[in-house]
């Protein structure tokens, strides 16, 4: 409480010097412009006159001067929109100044000129002040010569003072971040009225909903909100989301520039951000020495999760990245990706599906892979519904193909399975506990090192919820939730490749492979999601947008769970990190009923294939 007393104590002193400063010398600007106009005259210098007009300029500046606010602006910060409020405030005062001194002396032996040189000298004696301050601060004269488009939608920041005037300095480098602030919404107790980085501070963050309404009802544009801090904390988001929607203003967050020259710039909140928990940042240095200098291969490496498996591993220095996927366009963008990148390693882009055991067989051999991950898989509930046979093929058989040949090689290997393949209700988390259980039964007994991972939900996947939240929202809605108590467990892409990344790192017993599992938290129900988009958006739910209820789809579960009750589950020495170790059997056992899957699978036989699903994998109850 002390602190804050004493800042607010040294806010006060700062604004009663600044305003001493500008009556000081403004006065002085004054006498010294009529001493020069009076050089050009004749006759002898008229101190009197010249005392009784600098004596009045004084007393209207007192009264003109905090009416423009330029006792509240802090120097370090000024803009060009401070030196167009002093030239106001110094025009308004040498205009009242005639009148008065006619009324007082009839104007005698004032000049006429002296208003317009009298306005000219005063602005650039208060003003030179000001832009060395501001040049001392910044090092930097361009942001004095920043002016705001009024033809932009009101802008209002929010952060701490320091932060929202950083954000505004490193804005007005850069032509990619054309902003209209209308003001700064502080968090911490800077004062209300104090101009910072020309922009006045409009209070603290429980009247930000009511100052965005008062901006929206003044302009004919919607206005925006840019959440300046570093590292806002949940609780920090869903107020500024929930005001910003309940005012219709978009919300957009800072982020730093990224090193190429350009100032701060603008980034849409990401539903990322509106996690129950921070993400998660894994240790790098164990996947780091199980990559560096090796031959590393991804499958399904041109979707979400082996696209950003890629971008961490080239990272890492690995010898050589061999790219596998079966679709054409997803690989092509990896490979571009990576050729603009121009990482430290070589790779290698392959065409192919993971189903197709002599590709896999004539890749193996020439590439020689030392660490596997395999993210392939058809992973879409309502389209695997309709297609099982293909599903069967994809998750299970290609799992198998490449889990032979990874086990067969010596590689290390990892699998990519789901939360959906616990109890599993639907066809896709069946295959999934499937393929879990071959690779646990292909690995038992061998020297081979294995791993599963299971993930939750990646925000921003393809074919994801959020995206399809986003498209709906652009469509004009409605937006669609299946169950208003549907809660899923959610990770960001970022995560769960870094959990494959340190899953395959963990030390393991060889002849087991356990089930690795990222502490994601408390589960996020849908609906609430949905509405926090609806927001991010400036848009209120049920009122711009709707929320309908489209009921449960076949095979949807309301609650998904991470472990099976009979696995032993145990912290690992990556924190966040869950192992949990059952054992399934081995391959001798498994391997007749997974072929007569395989052999229904091919014949596209579905009444088969689901029967041959359920007999495998008891828990499985389709919904």
């Amino acid at each position: 409480m002390s602190d804050r007393k004493t800042r607010r104590s040294g806010d006060v002193a700062a604004v009663a010097l600044g305003y001493i400063h500008d009556l000081a010398v403004g006065g002085l600007a004054m006498a010294g412009v009529l001493m020069v106009r009076y050089r050009f005259e004749d006759k002898p210098t008229p101190y009197l006159a010249i005392g009784t007009a600098t004596a009045v300029f004084v007393a209207l500046a007192a009264i003109v001067f905090p009416l423009f606010k330029l006792n509240r602006t802090m120097w370090r910060f000024t803009t060009l929109n401070d030196i167009v409020r002093v030239a106001s405030a110094a025009a308004v005062v040498n205009l009242m100044l005639v009148p008065v001194l006619f009324a007082f002396n009839r104007g005698e032996d004032f000049p006429r000129s002296a208003p317009f040189f009298g306005t000219l000298g005063v602005t650039l004696a208060l003003c030179l002040g000001r832009a060395f301050a501001h040049v001392a601060a910044s090092g930097d004269f361009r942001g004095v010569l920043h002016f705001e488009d009024r033809s932009l939608p009101a802008t209002v920041i929010v952060g701490r003072a320091a932060d929202a005037a950083a954000f505004l300095k490193e804005s007005r480098r850069t032509s990619d971040a054309r902003l209209r602030v209308a003001g700064i919404v502080v968090l911490d107790d800077a004062p209300v009225g104090r101009i910072i980085a020309g922009a006045e501070v409009l209070g603290q963050l429980g009247r930000l909903a009511a100052i965005l309404k008062a901006l929206g009802a003044r302009d004919a544009q919607r206005p925006q909100l840019v959440l300046a801090h570093p590292r806002p904390s949940r609780a920090l988001l869903d107020e500024v989301v929930a005001a910003a929607g309940e005012a219709g203003a978009a919300v957009a967050r800072a982020r730093p520039a990224n090193g190429s020259g350009g100032g701060a710039l603008l980034t849409p909140v990401q539903a990322a951000d509106l996690l129950d928990r921070p993400p998660r940042n894994l240790d790098v240095a164990a996947p780091a020495a199980l990559v560096a200098g090796r031959r590393v291969m991804v499958t399904g490496a041109g979707g979400t999760i082996g696209a950003e498996l890629t971008r961490q591993i080239v990272k890492l220095g690995p010898e050589r990245l061999i790219l596998l996927d079966a679709s054409e366009f997803n690989l092509y963008a990896i490979d571009q990706e990576l050729t603009e990148l121009k990482p430290a390693c070589t790779w290698t882009s392959e065409l192919g599906d993971v189903r197709d055991a002599a590709r896999l067989r004539e890749l193996f051999l020439r590439e020689r892979p030392e660490v596997v991950l395999h993210a392939a898989a058809l992973k879409h509930v309502p389209l695997m519904e309709l297609n099982p046979a293909e599903a069967v093929l994809t998750n299970v058989g290609g799992a198998l193909n490449v889990a032979k040949r990874a086990r067969d090689t010596g590689a290390a290997f990892v699998f990519i399975s789901t939360d959906k393949a616990v109890n599993p209700t639907n066809v896709m988390g069946a295959t999934k506990r499937v393929a879990e259980r071959v690779v646990q039964a292909l690995c038992a007994g061998s020297e081979a090192k294995a791993a599963i991972v299971r993930f939750g939900n990646v925000l921003g996947s393809a074919g994801s919820v959020v995206p399809l939240f986003e498209r709906q929202i652009a469509h004009g809605g409605p937006v669609t939730v299946t169950h208003p108590e549907m809660e899923r467990y959610f990770m960001t892409v970022q995560e769960a490749a870094s959990l494959v990344l340190q899953a395959a790192s963990l030390p393991a017993e060889t002849g087991e492979a356990g089930v690795y599992v990222l502490d994601m938290g408390e589960p996020v129900r849908i609906e609430a999601l949905a509405r926090q988009v609806i927001r991010l958006h400036g848009l209120r739910p049920g009122a711009d947008i709707d929320i309908v209820h489209t009921g449960l789809r076949p095979g949807e579960k309301l609650f998904e769970e991470i472990f099976y009750a009979a696995e032993d589950v145990r912290p690992t020495a990556a924190d966040g990190v869950l192992r949990a170790c059952a054992s399934d059997g081995d391959w001798s056992s498994l391997e007749k009923p997974v072929q007569d899957l395989l052999t229904a699978a091919a014949a596209r036989n579905a009444g088969e294939v689901l029967a041959r699903l359920r007999a495998l994998e008891p828990a499985f109850k389709p919904g």
